[in-house]
């Protein structure tokens, strides 16, 4: 932003328009433009008029009307000033093709309309013309060469367009209709219009969005809905100022198919968050796992068994899977992939060099095979109804720009790898039937509205993301994207089965305070259930906010008396803050239902400690030592009562079986350590001290730990004096 504009908007943002537009007129004399510079005065003369008007007392009852359309007025001329300022000296693609523009003005809307309109029948009439193949094929890929450069004239014009006029817009919106360009062009012009909304405001622009979501092909209107979503997240506040598009967006909500798509778009949006997370964990653990094993699989031992038939594995492959880890791993890829997750970010991210990538329309296309630059593949997709290529390019897991870079890897190839690669993957194909039932779904699938836009979005993450000039936009993906919380949406989304769902989604993934927002939201509006109240409280309890916890949970109790769930958690809550007689009572409630349960078992014996009932405490350990298999916490708990009991001779039996574990903890030295002292034995009390100490990270959590039992060393008759010698002793 030009500087001194973010101070102007701050001044419409408050309202104070008088200054804003004394401001915005002082900078404007910076741009070249006495058209601009006209307009900037004649909205502050009227608006000057209403102050005249206003102060002399005048009546107008449309005095509010007028005042909210300068408003709008002036936040509009505030963005074309910001834009005009910031191409004179800011470099970078958007601004080049400003400047580009403004010497070499692209061609009308109308103008472009006309040479997509005959791409179609320019491509179907070519055979009939010329019959001679060498022909035949250099005015096909003329024809094609000219679509793709009217496609990009036209993403490019869009994109750095500002206010449409009426005009500009009615050409646009016919472009629009017309049922003879193609609906991969629209998608692109879709696109476009969305990334110069993010850029500038315009009503224009966004009413043709509106008008994009009515088309019949699922191509555009997936995409007009994501450009909807994301134009009301960039530009909430603005809208105020435009009740004819409240309106009609007010219209849209009620309709039940438009409920249903901002729903997916709102749960596609969120699962973006997880791709930092997913593809940080392909790079550093998947991949790397992989190539290291798939080098293991050159050893012999890993081939198959060369007998007489070919599926029968050698079963050490199959035991070499479940060591190696990469059974678990290819399984959690299956399952984010299946929940919508982009898992093959990092595999793609290195395929965007080629120079496809480097205009920002491509970024954009829906995938066609029938480009020129894919006519060597366009081949195998006729020879092979089921080819891989074909498998791959119709599946929704692949979003448009990575089917792009999957088909430009196979063409930079040297040919005989190419062949040799393509009969392989043929090969694989035909020995394995399910792959031709897969490839039927799939190309069903990629019809459905919820992969086209999940495609869409995932090609927008590449685009702000991995584009050589990504750094130039604003990344929307930094956006939080929670449309609950949007005025413009919330009505919208927040239907009781789609609330439950997402609040579920955010819960599961750890996000907790949105997911309590929702939750609350359900138990403000819907019948009271026992099981949004547990979760709701299982949230609290995970923020360390207890009271509310306990409050939450006793609700779901009301509603479900005696559930062994929330009395657990009831208990640990409790527990947790410090009320040990309550927490105590929860404890035995659950264990009446589940008397073998081994850790409610501890939890119990635990509470009984804080009480000073070390008998019955010592009970409850015993048996839990008695039947778990583990017993290395109960008998942690046995030594432990047993030395606040005054029995060190069975504490140190304990300790001497917990420190000859590998997993002993520094605590067992240091409690071995405070038996030897309180006996009087220094020389083994230092020993187990210097061992402890040794565990400890630093010197100071040493000291630390021993400070927390001090005062169970001196209720067992050591002085202050007799401890601060053990520990000067240890240095």
């Amino acid at each position: 932003m030009y500087e001194g504009i973010e101070d102007i908007n701050r001044l419409l943002d408050a309202g104070r328009l008088k200054e804003a537009l004394t401001q915005l007129q002082a900078i404007a004399t910076q741009v070249p433009s006495w058209e601009l510079q006209n307009r900037i005065e004649a909205t502050t003369t009227a608006y000057d008029y209403l102050l005249q008007y206003a102060a002399q007392g005048m009546e107008d009852p449309s005095r509010g009307k007028f005042f909210q359309k300068t408003l709008r007025t002036a936040y509009e001329l505030t963005d074309i000033v910001n834009i005009a300022l910031m191409a004179q000296k800011t470099t970078g693609v958007y601004f080049d093709l400003i400047r580009t523009f403004k010497l070499h003005p692209p061609k009308a809307y109308a103008e472009l309309q006309m040479i997509l309109e005959s791409f179609t029948e320019d491509i179907g009439t070519a055979p009939l013309l010329y019959h001679e193949p060498t022909r035949l094929k250099a005015e096909t890929e003329r024809i094609h060469q000219i679509h793709e450069q009217t496609v990009t004239e036209l993403f490019d014009k869009t994109w750095t367009s500002a206010l449409w006029t009426e005009a500009e817009a009615a050409e646009a919106n016919a472009l629009l209709g017309s049922m003879l360009v193609p609906a991969n062009d629209l998608a692109v012009m879709v696109s476009a219009v969305t990334l110069a909304l993010l850029r500038l405001f315009d009503a224009r622009k966004l009413n043709f969005l509106f008008e994009a979501y009515t088309h019949e092909e699922l191509q555009v209107n997936q995409r007009a809905i994501v450009g909807i979503v994301i134009t009301l997240l960039k530009h909430t506040a603005r809208l105020a100022l435009y009740p004819e598009i409240r309106s009609r967006l007010s219209l849209l909500t009620e309709d039940e198919g438009f409920c249903n798509n901002l729903y997916t778009i709102q749960m596609q949006l969120l699962i973006t968050r997880e791709t930092t997370k997913i593809d940080k964990k392909m790079r550093e653990e998947i991949i790397p796992e992989m190539i290291k094993n798939a080098k293991q699989l050159n050893d012999p031992k890993f081939h198959f068994d060369e007998t007489e038939d070919p599926e029968d594995r050698n079963p050490e492959w199959e035991e070499w899977m479940d060591k190696s880890g990469m059974a678990d791993k290819i399984k959690e890829m299956g399952e984010w992939q299946m929940a919508g997750a982009d898992v093959y970010m990092s595999s793609f991210a290195q395929l965007k060099h080629y120079p496809f990538f480097r205009q920002a329309a491509h970024w954009f296309y829906p995938f066609d095979i029938n480009l020129p630059m894919l006519a060597p593949l366009k081949k195998n997709f006729d020879q092979s109804a089921f080819s891989p290529l074909r498998l791959i390019t119709a599946s929704d897991f692949f979003c448009n720009s990575d089917k792009y870079s999957f088909a430009l890897a196979i063409l930079s190839m040297p040919q005989p790898m190419k062949e040799h690669s393509m009969q392989q993957m043929e090969e694989q194909v035909r020995m394995n039937e399910e792959h031709r039932d897969r490839l039927e779904q799939l190309m069903q699938k990629k019809k459905e509205a919820k992969g086209i836009s999940r495609q869409y979005i995932q090609d927008l993450y590449r685009f702000f993301k991995l584009w050589s000039n990504h750094k130039e936009e604003e990344d929307i993906f930094h956006w939080n994207f929670a449309l609950w919380e949007n005025p413009l949406l919330a009505h919208a989304l927040l239907r009781r089965e789609q609330t439950n769902e997402m609040a579920n989604y955010l819960l599961q993934k750890g996000y907790l305070e949105e997911a309590y927002t929702l939750f609350s939201i359900l138990m403000r509006n819907e019948p009271p259930q026992a099981e949004i109240y547990q979760k709701a409280g299982y949230i609290r309890q995970k923020q360390k906010k207890y009271a509310d916890a306990i409050h939450l949970y006793k609700h779901a109790d009301l509603l479900a008396t005696d559930n062994l769930w929330t009395n657990k958690h009831l208990a640990q809550c409790h527990k947790l803050k410090g009320d040990i007689t309550t927490a105590l009572e929860y404890y035995r409630k659950v264990e009446t239902v589940q008397p073998e349960n081994l850790n409610i078992a501890l939890q119990i014996g635990q509470c009984l400690i804080r009480q000073e009932n070390y008998a019955e405490a010592l009970s409850y350990f015993y048996k839990v030592e008695y039947l778990e298999k583990n017993p290395d916490n109960a008998r942690r708990a046995i030594a432990w009562c047993s030395l606040l009991t005054g029995k060190y001779k069975e504490a140190l039996k304990y300790y001497a079986l917990l420190t000859a574990e590998p997993s002993v903890k520094a605590e067992d030295w240091i409690n071995t350590g405070h038996i030897y002292l309180i006996q009087g034995n220094l020389p083994e009390a230092c020993r187990n001290y210097q061992e402890a100490h040794e565990h400890f990270d630093s010197h100071t959590a040493f000291i630390q730990a021993f400070d927390n039992d001090r005062r169970v060393l001196q209720e067992r008759g050591l002085s202050d004096e007799e401890i601060r010698i053990v520990l000067d002793l240890l240095i």
